[in-house]
C-alpha cells in the first residue's frame, strides 16, 4: 500500500473518530456467523431497530461528492456535467449512494410510475477488534424520487452491525416520513427468523392516482425465499410533494444532518458485491430497462466523506486489491445489461 493511500487512510480514521465515536470503522472483519453478543437479547435488539430506523429515516437524498452537500434538487447535480444522451450512462459521484438512476434530461418532467427490481440479499462482514461494537450499515432499495428532488418513495433490505451482532431488514419509507420495519413478530422483537444472506429479493414501487391532489403508491416486496418476510403496503402523498420525477436501484449507507446542511455519514458495512438484476421502469406509460430509459441515465459510485477515494463502484468485476483514489479512471460510468442488471463492488469501508 503507497504512502499516499496510508495517508488518507489514517486522516480519513481520524476524521470520522472526531466526527463521532459512532462512525469509527475498521478494515478487519468478523465473519456474521460469530456475531452473537446480545442477538436475542430484547433490549439489545429494540436499540438495534430504533437505530436502523433513526438512520435511515434522517438520511437526506442523494448527497453529491462535488459542488456542495445539497440533498436533492438541482444543487445536488455535478456542475458541468454532460447532458446524458439515449443509450449512454453518465458518472454521478455521491457519498451516500451507488448504482444507478434514471431521470429527465430535459426540461419536461418525465412522469414515473413504477420502479422494479430483484436482487439478492449480500453477506456482510462485520467490524472487528477494537472496533467490534461499531455500527456500519448496507441497504438495497428501489424507489421513486430522491435523485433531483427531496422526497423519496421507497422499499428494500438492509443489513446492519450492532453491539457486536448482525441484523437483517425488510422495510419501506415514505421519505421524509420513517422508516418502517416490515417482517415477522421475531425478527422484529428477538432478531430470529429474519431475513438472511441468499434470500432472492423482488420489489416494486407503483403509482396511481389519487383523489384531492393525491397519488396512491403501492411499495411491495416479495422474499422469495422466506415468504413470511414479504409484504405490501398502500401511501399516499400529495402529488404537488412527491412529483415522480426519477427511479432508483440503490446500495446506500446513511447519511444523517444533526445540523443544518452538515452532513454525517455511517460506515459502510464490507459486502464484497452486490447488485440488482431485472431492473425496469415505467415512465410517461412507456416501460423500459434501467438502460434503456429514452432520457438520463446515471451511474452512480459512492465515494468516501474526505472524497478522496471510493467506496463502491458499479460495473467492477471485483473488489480491488488496494484503495481506489477518487479519479474517472478508476470507476468510468458503465452500462447496465440489456435486460436491466448490473453489480456494485465494495471498495473501502471508510
Amino acid at each position: 500500500m503507497g504512502d499516499l493511500v496510508k495517508r488518507l487512510l489514517a486522516s480519513s480514521l481520524t476524521a470520522l473518530l472526531g466526527a463521532s465515536a459512532f462512525l469509527a470503522v475498521s478494515s478487519a472483519a468478523t465473519p456474521a456467523g460469530s456475531l452473537a453478543t446480545g442477538e436475542h437479547n430484547r433490549a439489545v435488539v429494540a436499540q438495534a431497530h430504533k437505530a436502523f430506523a433513526q438512520y435511515m429515516s434522517t438520511h437526506p437524498t442523494a448527497v453529491a461528492a462535488r459542488g456542495g452537500f445539497t440533498a436533492g434538487g438541482t444543487g445536488s447535480r455535478l456542475p458541468g456535467a454532460a447532458k446524458p444522451v439515449s443509450g449512454t450512462a453518465t458518472s454521478f459521484p455521491t457519498l451516500n449512494w451507488s448504482g444507478f438512476a434514471d431521470t429527465s434530461a430535459t426540461s419536461t418532467a418525465d412522469d414515473f410510475t413504477n420502479v422494479s427490481g430483484r436482487w439478492t440479499i449480500p453477506a456482510v462482514t462485520c467490524p472487528s477488534g477494537p472496533y467490534s461494537t461499531t455500527g456500519a450499515y448496507i441497504s438495497n432499495w428501489v424507489g421513486i424520487d430522491g435523485f433531483s428532488d427531496s422526497t423519496v418513495e421507497q422499499l428494500g433490505t438492509g443489513a446492519q452491525c450492532y453491539e457486536g451482532a448482525l441484523y437483517y431488514y425488510v422495510w419501506y419509507e415514505m421519505f421524509p416520513a420513517g422508516t418502517v420495519e416490515e417482517g415477522t413478530t421475531a425478527c422484529i422483537n428477538d432478531n430470529v427468523d429474519c431475513p438472511q444472506p441468499g434470500d432472492q429479493i423482488s420489489a416494486s414501487v407503483n403509482v396511481t392516482p389519487g383523489t384531492d391532489g393525491n397519488n396512491d403508491y403501492v411499495l411491495s416486496l416479495t422474499d422469495y425465499t422466506r415468504p413470511q418476510e414479504s409484504f405490501s403496503v398502500t401511501a399516499t402523498c400529495a402529488a404537488t410533494t412527491c412529483v415522480d420525477s426519477s427511479a432508483e436501484w440503490i446500495v446506500e449507507r446513511p447519511a444523517y444532518e444533526p445540523i443544518a446542511g452538515l452532513f454525517q455519514f455511517v460506515p459502510l458495512v464490507s459486502y464484497g458485491r452486490t447488485g440488482f438484476e431485472s431492473g425496469s421502469l415505467v415512465a410517461n406509460g412507456h416501460r423500459s430497462s434501467v438502460g434503456g430509459f429514452n432520457g438520463a441515465v446515471y451511474a452512480i459510485p459512492m465515494v468516501d466523506d474526505s472524497v478522496s477515494y471510493y467506496l463502491d463502484c458499479p460495473g467492477q468485476r471485483e473488489p480491488p486489491v488496494q484503495v481506489l483514489l477518487f479519479t474517472a479512471a478508476n470507476c468510468p460510468a458503465v452500462q447496465p445489461s440489456f435486460r436491466g442488471g448490473f453489480s456494485v463492488t465494495f471498495d473501502s469501508g471508510f
